[in-house]
């Protein structure tokens, strides 16, 4: 009979002379802690260190004990201290000063607490030592176990030892923790952060059965499994007494899972001294380590089968467990002799059909005349599975249950009872055993992976071993049931049993030996690298039934196929992609822009904010937003001194390979694959690869070496350390918000009567408070609006919509990313560009929302970070700010274009686009002064320049008139444009490539092969530096991938011919050493000021296209780079720039000029063209005069002769063909 318990809890009132006493303790508690800022006694800075000390975890076998300990000794102090500050907690709740100090502080701390748990708690660093310290706590606060605690605990005696083990096996502290409803009214702990948050924050996969309290849940199985295979099944216990408070369900449970295991470790070791064997767990208990001989406990094979139902039908039992039908002795003897795998099947099948409540699943079925399949679908539909591999749907399930009836005689002349036997023992109970043994597989996968810092995987009956006797007895049963179910089993007659025995045990001896080889090999492996890869690989695997499964599943994961259901991409492919990421990211500008890019989003973040909140004053009056703002930048310029700090201390961690996965806006890529080195050994060592397999996997090998060299990886490392320490800014102007808000909020209430302002002091302490509400122990954020700010300005966040689609579709087809593969970056940045542009803000999903939002209802704007109504106001604030801040920017965009001073992507035709460029003319540039600067990395006002210069233009071209009127067609082609900006130029690459335009497939080709070899980014700024100016280039693809590799033209024996610019005979880009080495290495570009002539040519709409690719007799100069070069040194040398300066003088010039553009003003621009004005007619005169001039002074050039010689001899071929063609009879004139 169970312990009836109860506390006499004394009634509780509310003294309101108590409550202002509590108020006026804030004032002094500021107050002593000024002064202990100023003087700290030697005493605290002991205790300090010795808090630090039992922060900082052991490792090895000393920290189980260690952990073990503080998990006794904590629960009790937490015992003590709940019963000691019930009254102060019980008077706080219900004053609500409770929920004040947690909404200024995250956190409630009583006043008194005698234990001292405050100032020097008593600290469990795992998950599984917060579950048994909870535990401890519950069953000895409902156990009356208070006096003893207290006592034990106030004259120092360590709770550990002997009486530590008592205590946990004591069935007493079970039985008192189910008095759940005492404990969770007096715990401390039930008013915040408990031990299965702790479980959560572990294993998030916990989150569904702690969420709806289902002790009963697959996940439960699968964690029980888990914790077994770790020697600690106590943490089960303790996880299903906390979350079931303990009722006599639960306990009955838990007392028969601790039998199961106990009786399984007995009847093992009676096993052991019976084969008289030297050394085993069970047997040698006393001396086995504690990783040695964790058997798991048996469960019901009605259980395990409805568990199976639970993990089929019910979203979000996917990953669970079922349970284990089998005891250890079982498994062992299935996998040292496979031929008994008969009797055991048929042990299991007597204990579920003994099973009063699948009998009546049984019968029910034969009495309402359900079909089999109806009943037993699922189980029908994985046994096909697992016989038929990929090709079970091929076979309706009643068909497929049909052979296996006839497989054993009894279909046409057999008794229903025998078909419902039959059903049960080949296709249910072989899904339970193979499914719940492939789980296991999964869970002491990982079970070893968890230990496996102190543990030895591979020692005598240690997890290694267990894994490999529960995959051997899954392989059986896989082998057995695709024995049954051949059509040579079929036909065997009387002799089935025999034969299956005598398979069975042949060829999983061969299974057998591979599997050991595998874990031999690995044992073997020094660092323990594919130990562990092992361990991962088998608690990821899911179908792998087979040998010959294993093959398909490694193939897969080097070629890419579906796995899981799931469309995967081949690590060789993958790394690949890694290579040319890497590559392209190279250049010293790449991590250059992206600190500009993340620095100006950052500090505009609280600046856009005041900006906000002060515009929004007036109507709201809401000054704690604003001075939020102002203390959020001043934050930030306080952190940048320990931002550089932190990044050197990432980068160094990142270049030495601590922190493996390195996430930049460009890439995110992860160097250590778990299942890499399983890979490697399965492709050179295991003799199942192909030639094929080998070659695959040796070059996704080498790709991915060179993926982790961290020189050639340079650049993404710098941009992930600059990205954290951005994030870390970040958290500390949020951690100054909060202490801001909380300091003026307590000010308000009275609460600071001491304080007349608020001063830095003031706010330092109560930012001190909100550290760990920002970031975790590592370091890493975890406010969601704090993270979500930090994946704004870094670019990285998640893409929704239209784009995530399309993202998909390029994640399935590998072969078209190198087209779209910094997609998430542009996006993100024209998001961010919208987001300060009047209009197309509200394009922007997430300014709708929270434009809309209210504090009542925050749901819709939870995914952004804000979860109340400080964060909405901040948000509210930060879109209003943002929007003025564009309006400024498009206000001097359109005063810089109207005066000349602003331009945009130029002619939309690209041939005639390039021929300005080559002219001269500088795309996307502010003029400043008399130098003219790229404005591409002012982000995120670059686009917003962009998008003037391009209207003006298109007004300039076509006339005001036509804007005016169409001024609904510019907009919506502009905001196409801008939305789809980051696939544009791959898909026009991709276009070009697909679709034969002329001389673009070269060069795509030429720039994907360039690429995909390491260091292309930084190559190319190299060859710009040491080998300067534009080349003049032939459509192949060796003129393109040189053109990108300028370094090497320095031991060319013929370089690449430079381009010349028309007008001064220069050649392009001809820079000084000063300019071309700023140019290499910052993101913008300063260009000096056009002349007077220049900017006439461009302004005339003269087309300057074509104008070096054909000579003034025709011939042709397209596929003759040399000589275009010096063609166009030629024309220059005639100093056309000095004539074209004149020109821009000359009045009747100037006047043809005006009525050109009075004409398009007027939107009579289709009435005329512009060679018809006498200025363009002058042009046309200047160069016609200048290319005959130079092409007479090189046409001599022998080169050039061989040239003409080659086109006159094709000339006179095609007038041949000709004549020869024209002597024919027409068809026309055929006589019908």
């Amino acid at each position: 009979m169970e312990p009836d318990l109860e506390l006499d809890l004394p009634d509780v009132e509310v003294d309101n002379e108590l409550i202002d006493e509590s108020v006026q303790n804030v004032d002094q508690y500021f107050e002593e802690m000024s002064a202990s800022e100023e003087t700290q006694t030697q005493q605290e800075v002991e205790q300090d260190l010795a808090i630090q000390e039992q922060q900082t975890p052991q490792t090895g076998f000393k920290g189980v004990v260690q952990e073990a300990k503080s998990a006794v000794t904590g629960g009790l102090q937490d015992t003590v201290s709940s019963i000691a500050t019930f009254p102060e907690r019980t008077v706080d709740a219900l004053s609500g000063e409770m929920k004040e100090e947690i909404d200024e502080k995250g956190y409630y701390k009583p006043e008194w607490d005698p234990t001292g748990s405050n100032e020097n708690p008593i600290i469990t660093n795992t998950w599984w030592g917060g579950l048994l310290r909870g535990l401890v706590h519950f069953g000895s606060l409902a156990a009356g176990t208070v006096v003893a605690a207290k006592g034990a605990i106030a004259a120092g005696v360590p709770v550990a030892g002997v009486a530590a083990a008592r205590l946990l096996g004591a069935q007493s502290l079970v039985r008192a923790a189910g008095i759940g409803a005492v404990s969770d009214l007096v715990s401390k702990e039930s008013d915040g952060h408990n031990a299965l948050g702790m479980l959560r924050d572990r294993y998030g996969m916990m989150d569904t059965p702690l969420s709806t309290k289902d002790t009963d849940h697959p996940l439960m199985w699968k964690f029980k499994n888990i914790v077994e295979g770790m020697g600690i099944g106590f943490a089960f216990d303790s996880a299903a007494i906390l979350l079931g408070k303990g009722t006599k369900p639960i306990r009955n449970r838990i007392f028969g899972r601790n039998e199961s295991v106990r009786t399984n470790t007995e009847r093992k070791a009676l096993q052991e001294l019976r084969r008289n064997e030297e050394f085993r767990a069970a047997k040698n208990k006393g001396v086995a380590d504690s990783w040695q001989g964790d058997n798991l406990s048996t469960d019901d094979p009605f259980i395990v089968w409805e568990n199976q139902q639970r993990i089929r039908r019910e979203w979000g039992a996917e990953d669970g467990s079922s349970g284990n039908p089998f005891t250890p002795i079982q498994k062992e003897r299935i996998a040292k002799e496979a031929g008994i795998s008969e009797e055991l099947v048929d042990e299991v099948l007597r204990s579920l059909l003994s099973n009063d409540s699948y009998q009546r699943i049984v019968q029910g079925t034969k009495a309402s005349r359900k079909r089999l399949v109806d009943v037993f679908g699922d189980a029908v539909a994985a046994h096909q599975r697992i016989t038929q591999g990929r090709n079970a749907a091929e076979m309706p399930a009643e068909e497929y249950l049909k052979e296996i009836f006839e497989s054993w005689d009894v279909y046409d002349k057999g008794t229903v009872d025998e078909i419902q036997t039959i059903t049960s023992r080949n296709v249910v109970v072989a899904d339970l055993v193979v499914g719940s043994l492939l789980q296991q597989v999964r869970d002491l996968g990982i079970s070893g992976r968890e230990i496996a810092e102190f543990a030895d995987l591979t020692d005598i009956d240690a997890p290694g071993e267990q894994i490999v006797n529960t995959m051997l007895v899954a392989l059986t049963e896989v082998k057995r049931a695709r024995i049954v179910k051949s059509k040579n089993f079929a036909e065997l007659g009387a002799g089935k049993r025999r034969y299956l025995k005598e398979t069975l045990s042949k060829e999983m001896a061969d299974t057998r030996e591979s599997i050991q080889s595998i874990l031999k090999i690995a044992e073997n492996d020094e660092d323990g690298d594919l130990l562990m890869a092992l361990f991962e690989a088998f608690s990821s695997m899911k179908t792998v039934n087979s040998l010959d499964d294993f093959d398909a599943w490694a193939r897969k994961m080097i070629k890419g196929g579906e796995i899981e259901g799931k469309k995967q991409t081949g690590a060789l492919i993958r790394e690949l992609e890694g290579m040319m990421i890497h590559s392209i990211l190279s250049g010293p500008k790449t991590p250059v822009r992206a600190i500009m890019g993340t620095s100006t989003a950052t500090f505009m973040r609280p600046f856009s904010q005041i900006i906000g909140a002060t515009l929004q004053l007036p109507f709201t009056g809401d000054v704690t937003t604003l001075r939020a703002g102002l203390a959020s930048l001043n934050a930030m310029m306080q952190a940048i001194p320990e931002s550089f700090t932190l990044f050197k201390s990432k980068l160094d961690s990142y270049w030495a390979g601590d922190l493996s996965t390195i996430k930049t806006r460009f890439s995110e890529y992860t160097r250590n694959d778990d299942n890499w080195e399983v890979l490697r050994r399965w492709a050179e060592d295991s003799g199942r690869a192909t030639d094929g397999d080998r070659a695959f996997f040796k070059m996704a090998n080498m790709a991915r070496a060179w993926n982790n060299n961290s020189f050639l990886g340079w650049s993404t490392k710098v941009m992930a350390a600059t990205d954290d320490a951005f994030a870390f800014i970040l958290g500390r102007a949020k951690m100054r918000e909060k202490a801001l808000r909380s300091a003026m909020d307590a000010q308000n209430k009275g609460a600071l009567k001491s304080y007349t302002e608020i001063t830095p002091e003031l706010i330092k302490a109560f930012e001190d408070d909100f550290y760990r509400q920002i970031f975790d122990g590592q370091g890493n954020i975890i406010d969601e609006a704090t993270k979500f700010a930090r994946k704004e300005v870094t670019l990285t966040k998640e893409l929704e919509g239209f784009p995530a689609g399309l993202n998909q579709v390029f994640q399935a087809h590998p072969w078209v990313k190198p087209f779209f593969l910094f997609a998430r970056t542009g996006v993100n940045g024209l998001e961010l560009t919208a987001k300060h542009t009047p209009g197309f803000n509200f394009l922007v999903k997430e300014f709708n929302v929270i434009a809309r939002a209210t504090p009542d209802n925050l749901d819709d704007v939870a995914k952004y970070g804000i979860t109340s109504a400080e964060e909405l106001a901040n948000a509210k604030a930060l879109q209003t700010g943002r929007l003025a801040m564009g309006t400024a920017v498009i206000s001097m965009a359109i005063w810089s274009w109207m005066n000349g001073n602003l331009t945009g992507n130029g002619p939309v035709d690209r041939q005639k686009r390039q021929a300005w460029i080559d002219g001269g003319y500088r795309p996307r540039q502010l003029r400043l002064g008399e130098v003219w600067v790229g404005y591409d990395s002012i982000e995120p006002f670059n686009q917003i320049f962009s998008i003037i210069g391009d209207i003006g233009d298109a007004s300039q071209l076509m006339g005001e008139e036509w804007t005016e009127d169409n001024l609904m067609k510019v907009s919506l082609l502009i905001a196409q444009g801008i939305v789809s900006k980051s696939y544009l130029a791959g898909i026009q690459q991709f276009v070009d490539l697909v679709g034969g335009t002329p001389g673009q497939q070269n060069r795509i080709v030429a720039n994907l092969l360039n690429n995909q070899v390491p260091l292309a980014g930084l190559r190319n700024e190299l060859g710009k530096l040491f080998s300067p100016y534009t080349r003049e280039l032939s459509s192949g693809i060796t003129d393109a991938i040189r053109n990108r590799n300028l370094l090497s033209e320095q031991l060319a024996f013929a370089p690449l011919p430079a381009k010349y610019d028309l007008l001064t005979g220069q050649p392009l880009k001809s820079h000084d050493p000063l300019t071309r080495m700023w140019n290499s290495v910052i993101p913008i570009s300063f260009n000096l000021d056009y002349s007077k002539g220049r900017e006439f040519l461009f302004n005339s709409g003269y087309d300057l296209r074509q104008t070096t690719y054909f000579a003034p007799d025709g011939t042709d100069l397209t596929d003759a780079p040399e000589i275009r070069s010096r063609f166009q040194r030629a024309i220059g040398l005639q100093n056309l720039e000095l004539k074209l300066n004149k020109l821009a003088d000359d009045p009747k010039i100037i006047a043809s000029m005006e009525e050109m553009q009075a004409d398009i003003k007027n939107g009579n621009r289709a009435l005329y063209e512009t060679k018809d004005y006498y200025h363009n007619i002058i042009l046309k005169k200047l160069f016609r005069d200048a290319k005959k001039t130079a092409w007479q002074q090189i046409e001599a050039d022998l080169d050039i002769q061989e040239l003409k010689s080659v086109e006159r001899d094709r000339d006179l071929e095609r007038l041949r063909k000709k004549r020869k063609t024209t002597g024919y009879t027409s068809i026309l004139d055929m006589y019908k």
